[in-house]
């Protein structure tokens, strides 16, 4: 898909009612203090990457395309966006207060390689936005348009990752947008269900690295 039919997803009502309800849930979990720097791994057009900015982080936006990140620079032009690979991050040890992937890890072979890479570079958490083998959404939409090719994974096999980290670590996860049709009902729904079930279509996963919530507010140079 091209950038632009990409992002103007984001623009119809349903794409922005699910681009909202993601945002809040990764949010909620991320819990980040005001002016942390953030690094959004796979950043594609930069949607998640304007919408942290938005609130108040200093965020660098980093994609292997680079049709993408020209559609992303041409949004945003305050933001820094860098051509590289999730499993070869081009910045030093502890570089960003947090490190986030927003469904551009469904689409790496390596997940656990790029998981690692990213704790590397980050002081306090890694956030992750995954897609849930366990909901409605991939019993209707697994390996048609844009999730051609994405792996969907499960809330127990996102522990399993965490096991196999050194030192293991217990991740926090979340769920939401159970009903990802977004009609009126779905929207309500999602308001009374609580993000602790797991069958949500959209997981968000975040790994601490350090329990230090002191952060520094420095913007990282590449």
């Amino acid at each position: 898909m091209d950038p632009e039919s990409y992002d103007a997803w984001y623009h119809t009502r349903r794409g922005a009612w699910i681009g909202n309800t993601e945002f809040r849930l990764l949010m909620k979990m991320l819990n980040p203090a005001q002016n942390a720097s953030v690094l959004d791994v796979g950043c594609g057009t930069g949607y998640f990457t304007r919408r942290f900015a938005g609130a108040g982080f200093h965020v660098t936006g980093i994609d292997v395309d680079a049709n993408m990140l020209a559609y992303a620079q041409a949004q945003s032009r305050h933001i820094p966006y860098v051509r590289a690979s999730a499993t070869q991050l081009p910045f030093k040890d502890n570089a960003f207060d947090y490190v986030m992937a927003i469904t551009s890890l469904c689409f790496i072979q390596e997940p656990l390689t790029a998981i690692r890479e990213m704790r590397r570079v980050c002081r306090t958490s890694v956030l992750l936005g995954l897609l849930n083998q366990r909901s409605l959404l991939y019993k209707d939409k697994r390996d048609k348009g844009a999730y051609q090719g994405a792996r969907w994974d499960t809330p127990g096999g996102v522990k399993q990752w965490g096991e196999q980290m050194q030192p293991p670590t217990e991740p926090r996860l979340g769920t939401g947008v159970f009903f990802a049709k977004g009609h009126w009902l779905a929207r309500l729904m999602e308001h009374a269900l609580p993000n602790q079930l797991p069958w949500g279509s959209f997981i968000a996963v975040s790994f601490p690295k350090s329990s230090d919530s002191r952060l520094r507010d420095t913007t990282p140079t590449p």
